[in-house]
C-alpha cells in the first residue's frame, strides 16, 4: 500500500486500515485503485491544519448510497480483503466469513442428519438466523438458494463465492433495510469483486489434513486487460476438497466412542449396544434369531456378532434378546465435512463513451458437485410380516457395506449445482453534481440432488421372494455382489430452481451547499421478480412410492414481484457534526399489508480530528420467505390430543390420552401460509473510533437488534391448542394465556382443523379430528444486544520490517426469544457462545512475509446443561430437583446435583509464510489449526454422534497447504 500519497494523520491510517487490512498490511505488490485509497477524515489532522488537504476521490461504502470521503460512518463497517483471506490461511470465502466476530450464531452443520442443503453454507449474523442478513455482490442482491433451510425458509449461499474473483468484503452488522430493503435485519455482507485488474496471475495450491483425508486442490487464473477507454477483468477457478468421513477420525466413528460419563446403567452393565447391521427379529417371541456361524465376519470388519442383552436396573436382572450382526463403527462412512468440486468463471468489462457515460457488464458462472453421506443404504421389511418358512412374524433389517455397493462413494448423495448471474448497466452524470447508475440483471440457480434409493418392490422380491412371504437367508446373511445391489437400487433425483430478475436506478450527489457543508443525496428505484420451484422425484411421493429412501422431500413453487423506492440524505449540522437519514418503501406480492416502510438515522460527531463518536437507529423488515408462502402440502400421520373435546367435556386439567382424548392417526399436512405479515425489526448502535497515536486506533460499538412478528412453523399440537382456546376461551391446564390469539389467528387456526360429524348428531365441531394443517405464522420474536471492540496497530521499522496487528472482539450481552406471542421473552444467551475473538499479526520484510492468526469462540453448554448429574451406575433422575422419585428404583429418594457444565472455548491458530522468489514468482506455506485442536476430550455427556461440541469445534484438525503464485504481463 503506497502511504506516500496519503495524509499522515493518525485517523487516516486507522480508518484506511479498517477498509483494507484490519489485521495485516498489504504487501507492496498489492496496489489498490486510487479511488480505494481514500482517507477516513475530511480534516488533515492537527499537524496539517494550516495546509490544504490532499485531494481525494469519494467512494461508496456499504451502508449508504451516498459517496463519501470518510470510510468510517455512523454505523460500523468491517472490511476483510482478499489478501487477508489468503494470509490468514482460509481456503474459501465462507471459511473466512465464519470467523467474523459478528457471525456468532450457529447454523446447521455438515454433520447434521437430514440436511436439506448439503452443498450450501449459510451465515448467521448476530444470532438472528441465516435468512436475516443480506448478501450482495457488487452491491446487488443475489438469488436465493433454491432449497429451503431446514425445509422451511430461504437463504443465501456463501459457499459459491470463488476467492479468485474477490477484491474485498464489507460487513455492516446492523439493520439496513432503509438502504437495501428486505432481509437486512442483522446486517449486510457486500462482496466486492475485482475490477480493472492488470496483467495475469496464476495460483496453484494443494493441501491436506495431517490426521488424514480432506485433500484439497485450488487452481485459479485471474487477469485483466485495458485500453484508452475500456477494460476487462476475468477469472477462472477450480477448487476440489474431499469429503471427510468419520472413519478418518477414529475417536468419533463408533458408538463405542461415547464418553464414559454419558453411559447409562445398561451400557455400564452389559456393554454398549451399537446399531444394527443385519437383524432378523421374531415379533412373536420378541427375540432376535441368531445369524449363521461366521456370517457376521464376512463383511470386511463392518459387522460383528453381537449379543443383544438388556438390563433392568430396578430388578437388577439381565435379559437376552438374541443375536444379530452389529455395526463395528456405525458412523465411519458419515461425512464429518461435505466434499465439493467447484468450477467458476467471471468476467467484468466496462467501456467509456465519448459523451462521458460508461457502460459495464459482468457475468459470473459457478458449477459444483457437493457430496455427503450419513448412514450407508439399508433395506428393511418395513415392519413385521408372516414368514412361511419360519412360521412366525419377522421384522428384518439389512444394511449394505461398501464392498457390496461398489465402494462407499456409491452411497453418497450428490448435489449438482449450477448458478449464473448476468448484469449490465450504464452510469453517467446529470450536469456536474449528480451521478446516476442504471442496471439490470438476471440470476438463476439450479440444484439437482441425486441420492441412493432402494427400489422397494425389487428389494422385497430379492430378499423375500416373489410373494414377499419367505426370507432368503442366504441373501440376507451373506454379502451380495455390486451387480445384485444395482438391480434393487437406483439414484433418485430431486430438482430445485430459483431465479431473480431485477432493475435498479440510483442517483446521488450534492443537492446544495448547506450552512456547514454540502447536503448529500441519493435516490433509488428498484423493481424485481423472483421465483422458485421444487420438484422432488415423483417416485418418492405418495402412499405407493417406489423408493425406500431418506432423502428430504420438499414441495413448493411460486413467483412474486417486488417494487421499492428510497431516499437518503447526508446533512452536515456543524463542521464537526453530520446527520444521515434515509427512508424506503418496499412492496412484495402475497404479503398481508400493503408495504413495508423503513427508515434510519445516524450521527457522526468529530470533536477532534482523531476521534469519531457515532450512533444510529434503524428500522428493518423481512418479507416472508417464498417457501413459507408457497410450500405445497406434504402429509404425515401422528397421534394428537383433542383439547377442544376435553374442554367441552368439562375435563380441564385432565386432557390426556388416558382420559380418552387421544386423536388416533390424524393426517397432518404442512403447507405454506398466504398473506403472512412482514417481520419487522429495529436496531441501535452507539460507539466511537479513536486514533490514539500514529498507526494505533481503537473502536467500540454497542448494538441492539429487535425483531417482532418472526415467522415460525406452528405444529399440530399448537393448532389444536389455539382451536380449543378460540372456541372456549380456556386452556387445557387452566392457566391464563399471556397473550390470547387474535381474531385473525383464530380464523387461521380454526380453518386448519377438519373434523368429522359428531356421532351423537351435535354438529361437526364436536366430531373427531380427521386432518390438521400446519405451517408458518407470525408468532415469534427475538432481541439481541452486545458490544464490538477492535484494535489496530501498525509499526514500521527499517531494520526489522513492517508489522501490523489487529484484534476484534464481540460479547453477546443478551439473547432473548419467544416462540409464541402468548409467552414471555426468555433469556437464551447461555445456550450460545457468549463471546468471540479474532486477531492476527502480520510481518513483512523485503521478500518475506508471515502472519499468525488466532480466533477464540466462547464455550457452549453441555448437552446435560441444566439437567441432573448421574448416580454411580449412570442413572440420571428426571425430576427438576434431581431426586429419584421412582419407588421401585434402588436409589429411590436419593438426590444428585444440577449440572451446569460448558464445553470450550475453542481456540484455533493459523500461520502462514511467503517468500518472493523472483519479481514474478512467490511461494506460500499455510498451516491451519496449528495445534491440531479437535476436542478429543468431547462433551462428557454427549452420547450421540458426533460426541464433540461440533458447534464450535471442527473434527478436521491441522491442515497444511503449499501455494505457488506467478504473475505475468
Amino acid at each position: 500500500m503506497r502511504h506516500s500519497t496519503l495524509q499522515r494523520s493518525a485517523l487516516t491510517c486507522a480508518l484506511l486500515s479498517a477498509l483494507f487490512a484490519p489485521w495485516g498490511a498489504q504487501a507492496a505488490a498489492d496496489q489498490p485503485d486510487q479511488a480505494d485509497q481514500a482517507p477516513a477524515g475530511a480534516e488533515a489532522g492537527q499537524a496539517a491544519a494550516a495546509r490544504k488537504p490532499t485531494e481525494i476521490d469519494k467512494v461508496t461504502v456499504t451502508g449508504s448510497r451516498i459517496k463519501r470521503a470518510e470510510i468510517e460512518g455512523p454505523a460500523p463497517v468491517f472490511t476483510i480483503t482478499a489478501a487477508q483471506i489468503e494470509k490468514e490461511g482460509f481456503n474459501t470465502v465462507y471459511d473466512a466469513l465464519t470467523t467474523l466476530t459478528e457471525a456468532m450464531g450457529t447454523v446447521e452443520s455438515d454433520i447434521a442428519w437430514g440436511q436439506h442443503t448439503v452443498n450450501a453454507s449459510p451465515l448467521n449474523l448476530r444470532n438472528m438466523g441465516p435468512g436475516r442478513s443480506l448478501l450482495l455482490i457488487n452491491g446487488r442482491r443475489v438469488v436465493d438458494y433454491p432449497l429451503p433451510y431446514q425445509g422451511k425458509s430461504n437463504f443465501a449461499n456463501y459457499n459459491n463465492i470463488p476467492t479468485a474473483i474477490v477484491e474485498r468484503i464489507e460487513v455492516l452488522a446492523s439493520g439496513a433495510s432503509a438502504i437495501y430493503g428486505s432481509d437486512a435485519v442483522a446486517g449486510v455482507i457486500n462482496v466486492i469483486l475485482k475490477k480493472d485488474f492488470q496483467g495475469d496471475q496464476v495460483k496453484v495450491r494443494g493441501g491436506t489434513s495431517t490426521r488424514g483425508g480432506r485433500d484439497a486442490i485450488d487452481l485459479s487464473w485471474a487477469g485483466g486487460r485495458s485500453g484508452d477507454n475500456w477494460s476487462v477483468t476475468y477469472a477462472l477457478q477450480y477448487f476440489k476438497r474431499e469429503a471427510l468421513p468419520a472413519g478418518e477420525r477414529e475417536f468419533m466413528d463408533s458408538d463405542f466412542d461415547a464418553p464414559p460419563q454419558s453411559l447409562n446403567p445398561q451400557d455400564r452393565k452389559v456393554g454398549i449396544l451399537p446399531s444394527v447391521g443385519i437383524r432378523m427379529f421374531n415379533a412373536d417371541t420378541g427375540v432376535r434369531m441368531a445369524p449363521p456361524p461366521g456370517a457376521c465376519d464376512q463383511f470386511n470388519g463392518e459387522f460383528f456378532l453381537q449379543n443383544r442383552r438388556t438390563y433392568n436396573r430396578n430388578t437388577n436382572t439381565i435379559s437376552n434378546t438374541g443375536w444379530q450382526c452389529g455395526q463395528s463403527a456405525v458412523f465411519q462412512h458419515w461425512t464429518l465435512r461435505n466434499g465439493s468440486e467447484d468450477r467458476s468463471g467471471y468476467v467484468y468489462a466496462n467501456y467509456d463513451f465519448e459523451n462521458g457515460m460508461q457502460g459495464w457488464a459482468t457475468l459470473g458462472v459457478w458449477s459444483s458437485r457437493g457430496t455427503n453421506m450419513t448412514f450407508m443404504p439399508a433395506w428393511s421389511s418395513n415392519g413385521s410380516y408372516f414368514d412361511s418358512g419360519v412360521g412366525a412374524n419377522l421384522d428384518l433389517v439389512r444394511y449394505f457395506t461398501p464392498q457390496e455397493i461398489g465402494g462407499a462413494e456409491n452411497g453418497y448423495t450428490h448435489s449438482d449445482e449450477l448458478s449464473w448471474d448476468l448484469s449490465a448497466g450504464l452510469r453517467g452524470k446529470f450536469g456536474e453534481r449528480f451521478d446516476w447508475d442504471f442496471s439490470i440483471g438476471r440470476a438463476e440457480y439450479r440444484v439437482d440432488e441425486k441420492f441412493p434409493a432402494i427400489l422397494t418392490a425389487e428389494a422385497d422380491r430379492y430378499f423375500l421372494g416373489a410373494n414377499r412371504d419367505r426370507v432368503d437367508q442366504g441373501r440376507l446373511w451373506n454379502p451380495i455382489s455390486p451387480q445384485d445391489y444395482a438391480s434393487i437400487t437406483t439414484r433418485g433425483k430431486n430438482r430445485a430452481e430459483s431465479w431473480l430478475s431485477s432493475a435498479n436506478f440510483i442517483v446521488s450527489g450534492d443537492l446544495f451547499e448547506g450552512w456547514a457543508g454540502p447536503i448529500g443525496f441519493a435516490g433509488q428505484l428498484e423493481a424485481a421478480k423472483q421465483g422458485y420451484s421444487l420438484a422432488p422425484d415423483p417416485k418418492s411421493l405418495g402412499d405407493n412410492r417406489l423408493y425406500d429412501q431418506t432423502a428430504n422431500i420438499d414441495l413448493g413453487s411460486g413467483t412474486r414481484n417486488h417494487y421499492a423506492a428510497g431516499v437518503e440524505f447526508k446533512i452536515p449540522l456543524l463542521k464537526s457534526l453530520t446527520a444521515s437519514v434515509a427512508g424506503r418503501y418496499d412492496k412484495y406480492d402475497a404479503v398481508s399489508g400493503d408495504a413495508a416502510s423503513t427508515y434510519n438515522a445516524g450521527l457522526e460527531w468529530r470533536p477532534f480530528s482523531n476521534l469519531l463518536v457515532r450512533g444510529t437507529y434503524a428500522t428493518s423488515f423481512r418479507a416472508p420467505d417464498m417457501h413459507f408462502v408457497y410450500a405445497t402440502p406434504s402429509t404425515s400421520v401422528a397421534d394428537q390430543t383433542d383439547y377442544l373435546s376435553c374442554l367441552r367435556a368439562g375435563q380441564q386439567g385432565n386432557c390426556t390420552w388416558d382420559a380418552g382424548f387421544k386423536v388416533e392417526d390424524a393426517d397432518i399436512s404442512r403447507q405454506g401460509t398466504p398473506d403472512l405479515k412482514y417481520e419487522t425489526g429495529s436496531s441501535w448502535t452507539a460507539g466511537f473510533v479513536w486514533d490514539i497515536a500514529d498507526g494505533l486506533s481503537v473502536s467500540t460499538d454497542y448494538w441492539r437488534i429487535e425483531l417482532e412478528d418472526e415467522i415460525d412453523d406452528v405444529g399440530a399440537n399448537d393448532v389444536l391448542l389455539d382451536e380449543a382456546y378460540c372456541l372456549t376461551g380456556k386452556t387445557p391446564t387452566g392457566e391464563t394465556r399471556l397473550s390470547p390469539p387474535s381474531a385473525d389467528r383464530c380464523k387461521l387456526q380454526l380453518g386448519r382443523v377438519t373434523r368429522g360429524a359428531d356421532p351423537d348428531g351435535a354438529g361437526p365441531l364436536l366430531g373427531p379430528v380427521t386432518e390438521i394443517r400446519t405451517g408458518p405464522i407470525n408468532r415469534a420474536a427475538r432481541n439481541v444486544e452486545g458490544i464490538d471492540a477492535s484494535l489496530k496497530y501498525r509499526l514500521n521499522t527499517q531494520r526489522w520490517g513492517d508489522f501490523s496487528f489487529g484484534l476484534n472482539y464481540t460479547n453477546l450481552l443478551k439473547l432473548e426469544t419467544r416462540t409464541d406471542d402468548s409467552e414471555q421473552m426468555q433469556e437464551k444467551r447461555t445456550g450460545e457462545p457468549r463471546s468471540k475473538f479474532r486477531g492476527s499479526v502480520n510481518w513483512q520484510r523485503n521478500k518475506w512475509n508471515a502472519t499468525v492468526y488466532a480466533d477464540r469462540v466462547g464455550s457452549v453448554p453441555s448437552v446435560r446443561f441444566g439437567g441432573c448429574r448421574e448416580f454411580a451406575d449412570g442413572y440420571v433422575p428426571s425430576s427438576d430437583n434431581c431426586v429419584d422419585n421412582d419407588s421401585a428404583s434402588p436409589t429411590y429418594g436419593q438426590k444428585t446435583e444440577k449440572y451446569w457444565g460448558r464445553v470450550g472455548p475453542a481456540i484455533t491458530w493459523n500461520v502462514s509464510a511467503g517468500y518472493q522468489i523472483t519479481d514474478n514468482a512467490k511461494i506460500n506455506v499455510y498451516v491451519s489449526n496449528l495445534f491440531d485442536e479437535v476436542n478429543e476430550d468431547k462433551d462428557p455427556y454427549k452420547k450421540d454422534f458426533a460426541f464433540i461440541a461440533d458447534r464450535i469445534f471442527s473434527p478436521v484438525g491441522r491442515e497444511i497447504a503449499l501455494e505457488y503464485v506467478f504473475d505475468f504481463k
